[in-house]
């Protein structure tokens, strides 16, 4: 006699010691982009549930990947049972019930909040010459109540194809959406199933291939089956949404029978908890928190005296060069005139405002530098009674007008160099991060786009 089919219990409390998020220390749930990778559809929902429905609604962007469409499932509703795809009735190796699946696990998508859901081999995880398209390998209980391989699975299922497909896949779909956060099995595929194993290997094996690149996580994370007092690796305890959960799992009604409202059972009948906390180890990445800058060593920064010498000397030159050159006008035989000396000068302003505000980093800088430009054409229009450097009588001849021109064409040119520095900063700092909702197109770092969900 078979026994029961084993499942791992889940965490019933918090742990001691055990980390309260998967996120990297330091970045805000706002700005982090989470990718979740499963086997087939129902397991994000009863697996990690609780976890990607707490992280969307703190603000991540959470993407599912689902390597199969879960065509080898069993099924509850009597009525359905000819899509099985070992039902004697049926002719298409389950393919109409991975249709079905697939539409359960967009509606258990929508309770959890997920961005953007794709199956191994569609849009960005699409690899040129690869398949589109990855089977289900089903399973089967073995006489300790283990899952194992099933000697009848297809023969183009997910485990008895290439492994490196398939983790190119993954590494695509990476270098699309770039997430900070990657969660999938640990390597015992949590209760064993061959799928879950093939989908943690296929995830390792595309961190390896991005080791020493940007685009890869910062932290791999691994759902935890049940804790041993021998592993040393960081946990990770979240505490989610039970109501979200609950309600995704009761999407994937063909697979799971809600019985409580914190309990279930698949088709094998065996009771199992819903539980709002689920277990991670960390499988790669660093969970200390960035060291602090110091922005008087290591930033590249100039400091405040250096600021400040380079505003006063840059306000000098600038202002005695668009001095020497304000009064230069061209004249034309119908006796218009043209000031383009004073319209380079302020050119000059412009630019070396821009300039210091970017070199410096201080705003206050650039506009002591259009401040001293202002005062040095003051100086030289009034400080020596009948001085000629610069003549400032607007209206009374080209060369008064042109003076007039430069002086308060000075503050306007302070004024313009100032706000484009700004604009300037603002966007470099505002610069998209890869993040992407489900509605935008994904680029990649080659500049290509890429369909979206």
């Amino acid at each position: 006699m078979a026994s029961t089919p084993y499942y791992p219990a889940a965490p019933t409390s918090l742990s001691p010691g055990a980390h309260s998020s998967l996120l990297p220390p330091g970045l805000a749930a706002q700005d982090a982009t989470v990718l979740f990778v499963h086997a087939h559809p129902d397991d994000e929902s009863s697996s990690t549930g609780a976890t990607m429905a707490a992280l969307a609604q703190a603000g991540a962007s959470v993407y599912l990947l689902t390597m199969t469409r879960g065509e080898m499932g069993e099924v509850i509703e009597p009525s359905l049972k000819h899509l099985e795809a070992k039902h004697p009735q049926n002719k298409d190796a389950g393919a109409g019930l991975g249709i079905l699946r697939s539409s359960e696990l967009a509606a258990a998508c929508q309770q959890l909040g997920v961005a953007g859901q794709i199956f191994l081999g569609e849009g960005d995880s699409y690899v040129p010459g690869e398949r589109t398209r990855y089977l289900d390998s089903g399973m089967t209980w073995d006489k300790e109540g283990r899952a194992t391989a099933d000697p009848a699975a297809p023969e183009d299922c997910l485990t008895r194809l290439p492994l490196a497909p398939q983790a190119a896949g993954i590494v695509a779909l990476i270098e699309s959406i770039r997430p900070q956060v990657l969660v999938t099995y640990d390597a015992d595929g949590g209760y064993g199933h061959p799928d879950h194993k093939r989908t943690h290997e296929a995830v390792a094996a595309a961190m390896t291939h991005l080791e020493g690149r940007p685009e890869k996580p910062q932290l791999f994370w691994g759902l935890e089956a049940e804790p041993r007092v021998d592993d040393s690796r960081p946990q990770a305890l979240i505490q989610g949404d039970l109501e979200a959960k609950r309600k995704a799992m009761q999407a994937h009604a063909t697979q799971i029978t809600i019985t409580g409202p914190e309990s279930f059972e698949y088709s094998n009948g065996v009771p199992q908890a819903i539980s709002p906390i689920e277990g991670y180890r960390l499988l790669a990445g660093d969970l200390q928190p960035p060291a602090p800058e110091n922005s008087s060593e290591d930033s590249n920064q100039p400091g405040l005296i250096n600021s400040l010498v380079t505003a006063l000397a840059v306000g000098l030159l600038a202002g005695f060069a668009g001095s020497m050159y304000q009064s230069h006008i061209w004249y034309f035989s119908s006796g218009a005139w043209l000031p383009y000396g004073s319209f380079l000068a302020c050119l000059l302003v412009f630019c070396a405002v821009c300039w210091v505000a970017l070199y410096t980093g201080r705003r206050w800088a650039a506009s002591l530098t259009g401040t001293v430009v202002f005062a040095l054409i003051g100086a030289f229009a009034y400080a020596v009674p009948g001085s000629l450097l610069v003549y400032i009588a607007p209206g009374v001849n080209p060369v008064g007008s042109a003076g007039a021109l430069w002086a308060f064409g000075s503050l306007l040119a302070t004024c313009a160099g100032l706000l484009a520095a700004i604009r300037h900063q603002a966007s470099h700092e505002s610069a998209p991060s890869f993040r992407a909702g489900a509605n935008q197109t994904h680029v990649n770092n080659k500049g290509h786009k890429r369909h979206p969900y």
